[in-house]
């Protein structure tokens, strides 16, 4: 079956739905648990419009994942900053606004993250998504510090990620009983020491 791309106005609110739907059910069910009939139904279309759309629910579950991925870049370090703000505030400002994105899709997320350890497909978006992000930290390091030239920038920005997403993890998924700005207080105080001595060894 060919799957079509929304052209008219229509068409396209037709595949909103759909996505938001499947959004929602993804969230509270996850992938096996739910079906096209059943995400057909909450968004108010035939199983036939679902299939013009999407090949099935999994494509729909990749597409809908991708897209949120998507605002870990978007919502976390693509954000413009007034002025020529030093390090210290966009490590502070980066922290809280990784923290505050996981809260818009919580339940999906929650649902994706196990798929990312069985599901190769899903791994792979996580890692592209990744990737990017690695770049981007990467940049502003090498923006913002001086390292000694043996410092290799890509590994301590994998460094900070793997900070930032396992302490948001630990709060949103597992109850932590520490209060989330008191968490992310010291995660930023944490990651502003450690960026501060690259170039603290580099003058050394």
């Amino acid at each position: 079956m060919r799957v079509r791309t929304p052209q008219q106005k229509r068409s396209r609110e037709s595949k909103q739905r759909i996505m938001e739907a499947g959004l929602r059910l993804f969230g509270e069910k996850g992938l096996a648990g739910t079906s096209s009939n059943e995400i057909a139904r909450r968004a108010g279309v035939s199983i036939g419009t679902f299939y013009s759309y999407f090949k099935d629910k999994r494509s729909l579950f990749l597409a809908i994942l991708k897209m949120h991925l998507d605002t870990f870049v978007t919502g976390i370090y693509l954000v413009e900053q007034q002025g020529d703000p030093s390090i210290d505030s966009i490590i502070r400002d980066h922290v809280q606004r990784a923290f505050a994105i996981f809260d818009r899709q919580l339940d999906f997320h929650r649902q994706a993250l196990v798929m990312k350890f069985t599901d190769p497909e899903v791994r792979r978006l996580f890692e592209e998504v990744e990737e990017k992000q690695l770049s981007l930290i990467t940049a502003l390091l090498e923006r913002h510090t001086k390292p000694s030239k043996n410092r290799d920038l890509k590994v301590v920005a994998k460094v900070i990620h793997g900070a930032v997403e396992n302490a948001a993890h630990a709060v949103k998924f597992l109850a932590s009983p520490f209060k989330e700005e008191r968490f992310t207080e010291e995660l930023t105080s944490m990651i502003q020491s450690y960026v501060e001595g690259l170039t603290e060894r580099e003058r050394g």
